[in-house]
């Protein structure tokens, strides 16, 4: 967004007094549309942030768009992943190259950027970050998108070299992804100390805010950092991040004028918002999809026929108009269809309890006494579902589920529970099922969360699956340099995936934003509601 200086004069007047004559200030005026600099903007969010170093562990995308605040990324990934993958605009860096052989790419960073205690950020910074991202230390989950750089090296203060495997489409994603984090500062800490560590205790930004105030599970306050690089940005004053777990405060404080956004507002509260008219309802194409991730560890439901039983007795046209009110639709397979790489060719799979009820029977699931619940190897099969408990959209649809499978003979439990306590079951393999959800990334790599999981290196695949095929059709599309050669082993992966069902694809979610009318110059699109947050402003 291009930004006009505000546009300042006087206007002599005077104001007669019995005394004397006293001349007032100096009057401002805005031109219409200029920004203003000043203010506070309040943010409903679900859960604090379990830390300010995304290396330590599993980041949600809520927790990665507040450190995009803090923490710089050496360029800024444009919206429009749709047709193709996205493009990159200057951040930390203000340029970059190839080398004529495509197996070197060459940053130069900006002469000013610097962290908050005042020292400058240089290329030994992303250096020491590569470092991390490799580090078997160290449990983060986007460890296989630096698979293909084999080393970076520091020319100079400014300048940055990546030196790849091969060439292939994703290199400058590959590059980019990761926050940069401070070498002098967090250098210091050994990296075998780094999960147990509080990041807040060691904590310098190089972003367009910093941290004013933390006070853990209720409000995160950002200021304005004056020594931001792309001055006069930001315009606000401070953001503060409201912990508010349950959704429909969220909206209720959103009405009530106590908080001016909500990330992610229930589709049965839009009709409110969008009736009030101090908000906006903003709708947002989303990666996320709903799922059920059924333990693939765990027979029966390491058999993939119960798996596609379980899915074909849902009915999830149901659950999208019942529970998202029409805000979704029904989900096909792994990769969302607002994007590019999507299989378009993939199958809906129906609602068919009948032909469920089949599949279960060959599968060795059956109703032998007669008493309409299933047994498995002589004893009553029941299936614990666990959905956080401060969702009430999971609650609704893990009761509809639970009265789907009823139908065909399955015995479903929904079990609440908070949300971290159910993360350590997930990580720990001890559930039969989850309702969660995904928002996937904008690079098309299927590896984190459907290759077979390895020992050795950080994953999402919590729920065990594991398909041969699957694994040879990911490693070809990703060491693939022709973008439309690789699409067709994505094509087929996804097919693949499609027939496994190692988890029930449910919806796919269109994203509703609440934000007051007061807030102006925002840019709230697919990337992130916070895409272009240091060029909000607030009208008095």
């Amino acid at each position: 967004m291009k930004v006009t200086r505000a546009l300042r004069w006087s206007l002599p007047f005077w104001v007669f007094t019995v005394a004397c004559k006293q001349p007032t200030p100096p009057a401002e005026v805005r031109a219409p549309g200029e920004p203003i600099h000043g203010g506070q903007v309040t943010v409903a969010i679900s859960q604090d942030l379990t830390s300010f170093n995304e290396y330590t562990g599993f980041s949600e995308s809520t927790e990665l768009a507040i450190l995009d605040l803090l923490f710089p990324t050496l360029l800024t990934e444009q919206p429009d992943y749709q047709q193709r993958p996205p493009s990159f605009a200057p951040n930390l860096a203000v340029s970059w190259g190839f080398s004529e052989d495509n197996r070197v790419l060459t940053f130069q960073l900006r002469p000013n950027a610097s962290w908050s205690d005042g020292t400058p950020v240089t290329a030994e910074d992303v250096a020491f970050t590569f470092r991390v991202q490799k580090s078997p230390l160290l449990p983060w989950p986007g460890q296989e998108i630096k698979d293909f750089i084999q080393r970076v090296e520091v020319v100079s203060p400014t300048v940055v070299r990546f030196y790849f495997s091969r060439s292939y489409p994703y290199q400058l994603m590959d590059a980019n992804d990761g926050h940069i984090v401070p070498s002098h500062r967090w250098g210091k800490i050994p990296l075998q100390a780094w999960a147990h560590t509080d990041f807040s205790q060691h904590l310098v930004t190089a972003g367009p805010f910093r941290v004013a105030s933390h006070v853990p599970q209720q409000t995160l306050t950002l200021a304005r950092d004056p020594a931001y690089w792309d001055r006069p940005k930001p315009f606000l004053d401070r953001v503060v991040f409201r912990v508010i777990p349950d959704p429909a405060q969220q909206v209720a404080q959103l009405l009530a004028g106590q908080v001016d956004v909500v990330l992610m507002v229930p589709p049965r509260e839009a009709t409110n918002v969008r009736g009030n008219p101090k908000l906006e309802l903003v709708e947002v194409p989303s990666r996320v999809w709903g799922y059920i991730g059924w333990n693939n560890r765990r027979p029966p439901l390491s058999d993939r026929r119960v798996r596609r039983a379980l899915t074909l007795a849902i009915n999830r046209q149901a659950i999208v108009d019942t529970v998202y009110w029409g805000f979704a639709r029904p989900a096909r397979g792994p990769i969302p269809s607002t994007m590019w790489a999507a299989n378009r060719n993939l199958p809906l799979l129906p609602y068919d309890p009948g032909q469920a009820a089949k599949l279960l029977d060959t599968a060795g699931v059956t109703d032998a006494d007669g008493d309409g619940v299933r047994e498995w190897e002589g004893r009553k099969l029941t299936i614990d579902l666990l959905y956080p408990a401060v969702n009430p959209m999971r609650a609704q649809a893990a009761l509809m589920i639970q009265a789907d499978l009823r139908k065909v003979g399955i015995h479903l439990q929904p079990t609440p529970m908070e949300f971290t306590a159910m993360m350590a079951r997930q990580e720990a393999g001890n559930f039969d099922a989850v309702l969660s959800a995904w928002e996937e990334a904008t690079k098309v790599d299927l590896t984190s969360l459907w290759m077979t999981p390895s020992s050795t290196t950080g994953s999402n695949n919590f729920i065990g699956y594991s398909n041969p095929e699957v694994d040879h059709l990911i490693v070809q599309a990703r060491e693939e340099s022709d973008l439309d050669k690789a699409k067709v082993f994505w094509d087929r992966a996804q097919e693949l995936i499609v027939e496994d069902q190692p988890v029930t694809f449910l919806y796919e979610a269109v994203q509703l934003v609440g934000i007051a009318q007061r807030i102006k110059g925002a840019d709230i699109n697919p990337a992130s509601v916070f895409f272009n947050l240091q060029e909000w402003y607030v009208l008095p």
